[in-house]
């Protein structure tokens, strides 16, 4: 490779300014044997093995400056250890050793069919070109990728950013003059080496999206895969900022995305790159999304307690319920209650809005149909015609309940079973004519223990009665429970709210 010498040249030469504001401690030989093989890398040895072998072939030298002491290194050269030990390995299964006649003449046959020393000879040094670029790069990316910055003993924070700012220049000079056709070829290589050793893309980006005290401390061939895809991304970012090149990120090696479905996904096509946009939607992918996916409005008491009742941990669930009071279509409604606001902060966060109201104040209407036509409900509309008690439950259902309320505490109910009913067809009127006949109800039926009531008669019995169709209510809970798995931008991008009907409708899709 025509970059080979300039890389390693410039290393030699530039090894003290570079291992001044170096993010990553130098490893004695035991520590980088320890540390390759905690990490699923073929490397052999304890105190002393193969990076001594290494050296001795010319494959491999030390990073530190000073030779009066023992050999050191930084940790991307376990990368052109684990090319060479792979390269070295005896394609032999364990139980082949169980024939002890036949064994010994297939080692023989298996040692003839490794490949010549010198083809491993230009592998190694080529994956050890890869790793000192690297080594070069790293204290430029490293803070990047970690979210942390190390500083030298001695060295003050302006000293170190002094330092780091002349030596990127001198650095990205270096990448500068590299063939980035060459290099993707290495950074492909790299991504296809790590995949081949552990192939959970989707959970490489969890980690990397991990705090680095996390990623740090992953072990096994998982964390082998990550350092080889860190020593990737360190390349990738150089020659993107030098280039201007857009090279696939490191979770990708084999296959390939269809166009808009790593946004789909990630909310981005480089969630490496965009951690931010990226965190929620993976969170949402491995179901670690702990604020609220969903904001149940409730117009008033009763339904907010019949809710309550229904879910009463709602909130450990990801689902946060609303009490409006009755200000859906009041203008001077408090700011914290003002419905529209609400809404839009929940487009914001990407959670989805559940609004329950009812149909027969013209007010709430419009407030809601205005909302929908703006854009800002992404989420499901329980329009209660004409509201919440009699769109849920029949006049005699509504007559039990009540009357076992007044039981509850010690009154005689009969009125309420036998009286007058007829006109009735609103909570309202309900309410009004339950007050006369009630010994002791002339409070009225809204509030906690009316709304706890009604949920727990729908809970014993689901169906509204002669009919094999759920309440509406309830349709709205388990909506609410099953949006809890349901991708925000899917919704968006797939269905609307009819303002007419206010019920959710597909999108039509506009013709290319």
């Amino acid at each position: 490779m025509q970059c080979d010498n300039s890389v390693c040249l410039f290393f030699e030469r530039n090894k003290d300014q570079c291992l001044e504001i170096l993010q990553n401690r130098l490893l004695d030989e035991a520590a980088l044997i320890r540390f390759s093989k905690t990490r699923g890398f073929c490397v052999s040895g304890v105190v002393k093995g193969d990076p001594s072998k290494f050296i001795t072939r010319g494959w491999l030298s030390s990073d530190n400056v000073d030779t009066g002491v023992a050999q050191q290194f930084h940790p991307f050269r376990f990368y052109p250890l684990h090319i060479g030990g792979e390269l070295c390995k005896l394609n032999v299964t364990p139980t082949s050793s169980l024939d002890r006649d036949s064994f010994n003449k297939y080692l023989l046959k298996a040692s003839e069919l490794l490949p010549p020393i010198e083809s491993i000879n230009k592998r190694v040094e080529t994956a050890n070109v890869v790793a000192t670029l690297a080594i070069l790069l790293e204290p430029i990316y490293w803070p990047i990728i970690t979210s942390k910055t190390t500083y030298s003993g001695g060295i003050s924070f302006k000293e170190h950013e002094k330092k780091e700012i002349n030596y990127r220049e001198r650095v990205l000079s270096l990448v500068k003059s590299l063939e980035p056709t060459e290099w993707y070829k290495h950074h492909e290589n790299l991504r296809i080496q790590a995949a081949e050793m552990d192939d959970n893309s989707d959970l490489y980006i969890l980690l990397r999206l991990s705090p680095w005290v996390k990623m740090k401390r992953v072990t096994g061939q998982i964390g082998g895969a990550l350092w080889i895809r860190l020593i990737a991304e360190v390349l990738r970012r150089a020659f993107r900022d030098v280039h201007d090149v857009n090279w696939p990120e490191e979770d990708q090696a084999f296959g390939q995305w269809y166009p808009g479905a790593r946004e789909r996904v990630f909310g981005t096509e480089f969630p490496i790159d965009n951690t931010i946009i990226a965190r929620p939607h993976l969170a949402f992918e491995f179901g670690l999304h702990t604020g609220s996916t969903i904001r149940w409005y409730l117009e008033g008491e009763t339904e907010y307690y019949a809710a309550l009742h229904s879910l009463p941990r709602a909130a450990f669930g990801g689902i946060e319920l609303i009490n409006l009071k009755g200000a859906i279509g009041k203008g001077k409604a408090s700011t914290p209650l003002r419905l529209a606001d609400n809404l839009i902060k929940d487009k914001e966060l990407r959670r989805f809005s559940f609004i329950s109201f009812d149909g027969d104040v013209s007010s709430n209407v419009r407030a809601i149909t205005r909302q929908i036509e703006n854009g800002n409900v992404v989420g499901y509309i329980n329009h209660n015609a004409p509201d919440f008690e009699f769109a849920n439950f029949t006049l005699c259902e509504l007559i039990e309940v009540a009357a076992s309320l007044d039981e509850e505490q010690g009154a005689d109910a009969q009125a309420i079973r036998n009286g007058n009913w007829a006109n009735v067809y609103s909570g309202k009127a309900f309410e009004e004519r339950y007050r006369s006949l009630s010994a002791i109800g002339q409070g009225g039926l809204k509030g906690e223990r009316w709304g706890a009531a009604l949920a727990q008669y729908a809970l014993d019995k689901p169906l509204l009665r002669g009919s094999e169709q759920k309440r509406p209510f309830f349709e709205t809970l388990n909506y609410a429970l099953l949006a809890r798995r349901v991708k925000y931008e899917y919704q968006r991008d797939s269905f609307q709210i009819n303002t007419s009907t206010f019920q959710i409708e597909p999108l039509e899709t506009k013709p290319n």
